[in-house]
């Protein structure tokens, strides 16, 4: 009986817990959702391929030669920063509870169990070191691999491999918290830290100024060969490393949680191309469901597309006039690494602790709705991020007038053989006006 009602009081008490959880702005590391993660070849592109960071994957057998270079990087970071092995450990150990707080209680009990606890006497000792390392490694990453790209001999690795641990770095079970690398960061110059890792991610091809030129990043083909895509990793960095440009992204001082949410963050940052705020008279037809139609679509009633110069998600933008009207979008690059930045992103986002806006999830949705017809793409909230350029295009697509005008531009101007014919057409049917006319009145 009396075990009974303390079964019961733990109940009442989680009852009562219930009610306070909410989203926070600051989500812990976590596991990607099973919703998410069992769809059809999803599971790829959620897990590393060459190194695991943090607990999620640290017993992963797969990922052993990964775990030698993490040790060796490791290494190398506290040599180049001369700091001291010992106290550089230290600082994890003594904020380790903090930290552990960081991460989710399921990510706990993957490296609280016996056998991840082998070779150490807590779960607190063991996230100490994995922690420590890894930081040193990430940290090593951050500052150090386009010179390791220059002479991967150097330690030993191909550019294949660094490729690799290019990509592990952004998955969302491979993140550190940000007061990992700060307490290991090798002087009190958080500016500096933070730098270093937009430096780092200036080097994919989501984190692009106005300027393309600076920034332009080759598409690989699902079946090139290891060497195209060797030859153009190494040619994209030296390009992108004699550049001494640098795309400034101001934060307000806001520290990241992890180098996910830096990306995402920049990813996220309005460029030159800034949208007008939503009009009142949007928001009156804001609960009206918005109509999708694909790109062939939209340009038979005179929607023409063109690029905003950028690959940045925020620069979609809407222009219409009575004869013509301008989809603006920006530049998306395909290759074999988009599924994996997008999923992992939109993942972040859905990570039931993290309150934000759903940008990435927006724009993958607002473009799919371009070029898909599927029935739960067209369902898509009013409070979606490009819901004003989606009213747009909804009010012009059934707008009578500018249809027949644009119908008509883009049916007798669309290219020089229609003019003609039209000139031709009027010219005809003004010589014949006129010979009916002197017909009736001759002179």
């Amino acid at each position: 009986m009396m075990a009974s009602l303390t079964t019961l009081e733990v109940k009442f008490k989680e009852f009562l817990e219930a009610k306070q959880m909410h989203q926070n702005s600051r989500p812990k590391i976590q596991k990607v959702d099973g919703y998410l993660r069992n769809r059809n070849n999803f599971e790829q592109h959620y897990s590393p391929k060459f190194v695991s960071i943090g607990p999620i994957h640290h017993n992963n057998q797969n990922l052993k030669l990964g775990e030698n270079y993490k040790l060796i990087w490791a290494a190398k970071y506290i040599e180049n920063t001369q700091q001291n092995l010992y106290v550089l450990h230290q600082k994890i150990a003594d904020n380790i509870v903090e930290l552990m707080s960081l991460f989710a209680d399921n990510v706990l009990e993957l490296a609280n169990t016996s056998e991840s606890l082998k070779d150490f006497c807590s779960i607190e000792e063991k996230l100490s070191w994995l922690l420590f390392v890894d930081g040193c490694f990430l940290l090593y990453i951050l500052i150090y691999l386009k010179l390791q790209l220059d002479k991967p001999q150097d330690l030993n690795i191909k550019v294949d491999q660094l490729v690799l641990v290019m990509k592990d770095v952004l998955l969302l079970e491979n993140q550190l918290p940000y007061l990992v690398l700060k307490l290991l960061w090798k002087n009190e110059d958080e500016t500096e830290l933070i730098y270093n890792m937009k430096n780092f991610l200036k080097y994919y091809y989501w984190a692009l100024p106005d300027n393309k030129k600076t920034w332009r990043t080759p598409v690989i083909e699902e079946n090139n060969s290891a060497e195209n895509e060797r030859t153009h990793f190494i040619s994209n960095f030296v390009h992108r490393k004699k550049t001494n440009e640098m795309h400034v992204v101001d934060f307000q001082n806001k520290q990241p949680t992890h180098l996910l949410d830096l990306q995402r963050k920049i990813i996220l940052t309005k460029s030159n191309h800034k949208r007008k705020k939503q009009s009142m008279e949007f928001s009156e037809i804001r609960s009206k469901m918005m109509t999708y139609r694909n790109i062939q679509d939209l340009r038979a009633v005179g929607i023409k597309l063109r690029s905003s110069g950028t690959r940045g998600p925020t620069d979609v933008d809407f222009w219409e006039g009575w004869f013509t009207a301008v989809l603006t979008l920006p530049q998306i690059v395909v290759d074999d690494d988009t599924a994996a930045s997008l999923l992992n992103l939109i993942a972040y986002e859905m990570c039931p602790d993290f309150k934000n806006d759903y940008g990435i999830c927006s724009f993958v949705v607002f473009i799919d709705s371009l070029i898909d017809h599927a029935e739960d793409v067209k369902k898509l909230r009013s409070k979606e991020t490009y819901f004003e350029v989606r009213v747009k295009i909804h009010e012009h697509h059934y707008n009578k007038f500018k249809i027949w005008f644009a119908l008509g531009y883009h049916t007798y101007f669309s290219n020089p053989w229609t003019i003609t014919a039209f000139v031709a057409a009027f010219v005809a049917l003004a010589l014949t006006f006129i010979q009916t006319w002197f017909s009736i009145f001759p002179r």
